[in-house]
């Protein structure tokens, strides 16, 4: 997508306002948008929504946010876009997943909800740099549960990369279909706005 197509800091402003503080509660928010184009400018836009992905890009520093899109139609045959919590991506050299760094590590769950050895250091949507604290070194997979404050736990499934050191390993994250993706990347999204308190300032 061009840069023409980027949100300005205004337009960022008001989508973080339209999340709110409800991120932080275990239902996801759907901000919604209605669109009344004209009947030739909706056809257009529907045809677009059945096949393509549609999402807005917007631009913040060194970060890419992308926010997935969802076009759906109501009971009364108005259109609306539905705003998903986005991806962020951090730009260089090779543009990766934005990783949300944890002050306090958070130890992932065994599904009876008893704490296992491995604990979060750093997550992104699609990795975790995780600590083996038990006797064992890490394992090469698991699928264990990280609770998340106020919320139900979301289930994560890794697959071993890179051994960093004795203790910290980088996995590979495979979600599980669901719900789990999504409030991943509202729980990431959530604790971005708090790192950058700059983005809810009101322009």
């Amino acid at each position: 997508m061009s840069k023409k197509s980027l949100l300005n800091n205004e337009e960022l402003n008001y989508i973080q306002q339209i999340f709110g503080n409800s991120l932080a509660i275990s239902g996801l928010p759907t901000p919604s948008f209605r669109v009344d184009g004209g009947a030739a400018a909706n056809a257009i836009l529907t045809g677009l929504g059945k096949h393509a992905e549609l999402h807005l890009d917007a631009q913040f520093g060194d970060q890419h946010l992308r926010f997935p899109l969802q076009l759906v139609e109501d009971e009364f045959h108005a259109l609306h876009l539905e705003l998903g919590a986005p991806g962020i991506f951090q730009q260089g050299d090779v543009q990766r997943s934005w990783r949300l760094n944890l002050e306090q590590p958070l130890c992932l769950l065994h599904k009876n909800g008893r704490m296992s050895d491995l604990c979060v250091h750093e997550i992104s949507p699609s990795g975790v740099l995780v600590e083996s604290t038990g006797a064992l070194a890490s394992p090469e997979s698991f699928t264990l549960w990280l609770p998340l404050p106020d919320q139900e736990p979301i289930k994560l499934r890794g697959r071993c990369v890179r051994r960093i050191n004795s203790e910290l390993t980088a996995f590979r994250l495979d979600l599980l279909p669901g719900s789990h993706g999504e409030r991943l990347r509202h729980f990431i999204f959530q604790q971005h706005r708090l790192q950058h308190p700059q983005l809810q300032q009101s322009a």
